[in-house]
């Protein structure tokens, strides 16, 4: 497949995962892995992990972090354009329909009782994410108590999710330093 054509097909396929995906990042997760793994079998399910982890710390929106990742490991400087440019189109494009016409329909009820049946459908996306992301990383005691201790700091307000991400990092270093020299 030529650079263009491949290029085209990661732009294609980041346009409907950002036209498709309703709550964020994680939502996107399921639809990334139909279209990108299963269906072009471009990465492994494996990269993108790698890639939602990086992702997750960097800072910005979770779903061009990830984009530009993916599309920087399959076809560097400029898949990590054409997919953030594929992933955030549907965003624009929708955003700037939806500011010209919402006023005129935001107190019809169907539109309310409408947005209340996406809100669930997100809740499901977003549940779907959370099993995926744990199976891959959680795969021993350690990482579950770090999973574990992280989830309760952050839940209890105890501290600030960035400080929890980069103790998480650091112990992460430090537990499975051994692993490297092997």
């Amino acid at each position: 497949m030529t650079g263009i054509k491949r290029l085209l097909r990661l732009y294609y396929a980041f346009f409907k995962v950002g036209l498709f995906t309703i709550g964020g990042g994680y939502a996107m997760l399921p639809i990334v892995e139909q279209e990108l793994v299963k269906d072009r079998e471009l990465i492994s399910m494996d990269e993108v992990m790698e890639c939602y982890t990086l992702a997750q710390t960097l800072p910005g929106v979770i779903a061009s972090n990830a984009a530009a990742l993916i599309g920087y490991r399959l076809e560097r400087k400029r898949g990590a354009t054409v997919s953030v440019l594929g992933v955030i189109m549907p965003s624009i494009i929708m955003i700037t329909l939806i500011a010209m016409v919402f006023k005129q329909f935001e107190n019809i009820e169907a539109v309310q009782n409408a947005f209340k049946g996406i809100r669930v459908v997100v809740l499901a996306l977003l549940i779907d994410s959370f099993t995926r992301l744990y199976k891959v990383a959680v795969f021993d005691r350690k990482t579950l108590l770090i999973a574990g201790l992280s989830f309760a700091m952050v839940m209890g307000g105890i501290l600030n999710p960035i400080i929890v991400i980069l103790i998480g990092g650091f112990f992460g270093v430090i537990i499975y330093r051994e692993r490297v020299g092997r």
